[in-house]
């Protein structure tokens, strides 16, 4: 799996607070080599309810049905703009 760093202005129809769930790694946001006939999505945006399929501008296009959750994730992405979590090797004690 390939993790990658990208800006929060690559995805404008993403709503702030989604990216930094993304961000907190409360959602996944990821790109599959498996794709669905007939599927334009460009990224897949995991939740806490759910596996939807994005535009590659970050636009909903359709709730995964059932088996969502089977999709193989290949690529990781994060916003490198968007705050993070502090690292626990980060911390000063």
């Amino acid at each position: 799996m390939k993790l990658h760093e990208i800006l929060a202005a690559e995805l404008p129809d993403i709503d702030d607070s989604v990216k930094e769930c993304v961000n907190m790694g409360e959602w996944l946001l990821f790109k599959t080599e498996v794709h669905k006939a007939g599927s334009e999505a460009a990224y897949y945006l995991k939740t806490s309810t759910g596996v939807f399929e994005l535009s590659d501008r970050g636009e909903v296009l359709q709730e995964v049905a059932a088996g969502g959750d089977s999709l193989e994730i290949d690529e990781l992405f994060y916003f490198s703009d968007v705050r993070k979590p502090d690292s626990l090797s980060n911390m000063h004690v």
